[in-house]
């Protein structure tokens, strides 16, 4: 072997993912992803979209998993026969170029304050118990216990793939001992006589409801109910890491979508046997009143279990979300981005989420054009004309390393072609 494929295959072997991701490990992420602390807080958008139909809403459940499960296995063809991670960027890329696959990376890394808000969730049930009943935490230790439990992911997937895993597993195995218990005391209840759950399901499709229903209603409710799912195409971020990834990650798709479908079918049983629907409707936290009504003593375990469902959540984002940033600076896009022009773009970020709140939120169509036409500038500038600016390089270098744990003293588009 010459000494440039030497080279060529040390640069390779340095800058491929290593897989370190099993076929449970790999089940546990996609479903973590799906499953959040929505099943828990406020599963009801589907119901209050049909009207108050028990037996539609179940069917639109069902076939949202149908969907989400056919996507799925679209989305498994294509990270079987690129074999690369990054998910939609190399999509991105392939479909419309690199301009769209740069503007998605900037869209992903920027424009996503709903994990923030998910953290917050998680710190105001954890504080919840600590001040009683009608007392609401202080905002400051919210936000104090949000950042640290931030901290805490970040180190935990920057110090190992194999740890971050392993605490997937944990949180996912949590997550389905928890709507379990909420499927089987639901049904329990309503063997038992439960007069809401006897009359919602003796009158699933002829309740006075189901006749005013229209397409629209039921598309609507399709709306709803495929976002649960959402975290049906994350796999693609990390096939590089799945082993035996043309077997494990079908069956990875399979597996998850499946038991997921299920357990989100049998958790709205569990909550229609115990709940009316005027009940589930007003209700602001499903699974809390659950609880409350037929758990007793054990009630806190719902709580605890959000809790542990959105930290699960937020885990299995970082750990896939980190790989597209990856994948984007060995193809030669982030390393040529100066630390300076992130940092002026995420500032504009945040304020596009605040002025809305103070102005008239009909110009955020406008903040987020504007938006994406200063992302097509910079990417003229610093990836087509390779502009640079004096001073930046190593310092930059070192943040990519640190925060995207993403190499930068990398040839992109020559490992492009020799893959």
């Amino acid at each position: 072997m010459s000494t440039s494929d030497g080279e060529q295959t040390g640069r390779e072997q340095k800058f491929e993912l290593k897989k370190q991701i099993g076929l449970w490990g790999a089940v546990a992420l996609a479903t973590s992803s799906m499953v959040g602390s929505g099943i828990f807080v406020s599963p009801v958008g589907v119901l209050n979209a049909v009207h108050g139909s028990v037996g539609v809403s179940l069917l639109i459940w069902f076939g949202c998993g149908v969907i989400a499960m056919m996507s799925s296995l679209c989305y498994c063809e294509l990270g079987t026969t690129f074999g690369v991670s990054g998910g939609d960027y190399n999509n991105f890329k392939l479909a419309y170029g690199p301009l769209m696959a740069f503007l998605l990376v900037c869209s992903k890394s920027f424009w996503q304050p709903g994990n923030a808000a998910t953290l917050q969730i998680f710190a105001r049930y954890l504080l919840g118990p600590l001040f009683g009943d009608g007392c609401n935490p202080p905002e400051v230790a919210i936000k104090v216990i949000a950042f640290l439990t931030l901290s805490f992911l970040i180190y935990l997937n920057h110090r190992s793939v194999t740890t971050s895993v392993y605490f997937e597993i944990f949180f996912t195995a949590v997550k389905f001992l928890a709507l379990m218990m909420i499927a089987v005391v639901g049904i329990v209840h309503l063997t038992n006589g439960r007069r809401a759950g006897i009359y919602n399901f003796q009158h699933a499709f002829d309740s006075p409801q189901t006749s005013k229903l229209t397409l629209a209603d039921i598309a609507r409710g399709f709306h709803f109910g495929i976002f649960p799912y959402s975290g049906w195409s994350m796999l693609n971020n990390v096939t590089e890491e799945i082993q035996d990834m043309k077997k494990n990650l079908p069956r990875a798709a399979i597996l998850s979508l499946t038991s997921v479908t299920i357990i989100y079918l049998f958790v709205n049983v569990g909550y229609l046997s115990v709940l009316g629907v005027p009940e589930m409707l007003s209700s602001k936290a499903v699974a809390v009143d659950f609880a409350q009504q037929v758990l007793g003593a054990m009630a806190w375990f719902i709580p605890t279990a959000v809790c542990i469902s959105s930290v699960g959540t937020q885990n299995a984002s970082y750990l896939s979300e980190a790989r597209i940033a990856f994948v984007a600076a060995r193809s030669g896009f982030m390393p040529m981005v100066p630390l300076l022009i992130p940092i002026i773009v995420c500032i504009m970020s945040a304020y596009f989420v605040v002025a809305p709140l103070i102005d008239n939120p009909s110009f955020v169509y406008f903040y987020a054009i504007g938006f994406y036409l200063l992302i097509s500038i910079i990417y003229y500038i610093f990836l087509v004309r390779k502009c640079r600016i004096p001073g930046m390089e190593r310092f930059n270098t070192f943040v990519q390393k640190f925060v995207l744990v993403a190499e930068t003293e990398w040839e992109g588009f020559e490992y492009e072609r020799n893959h």
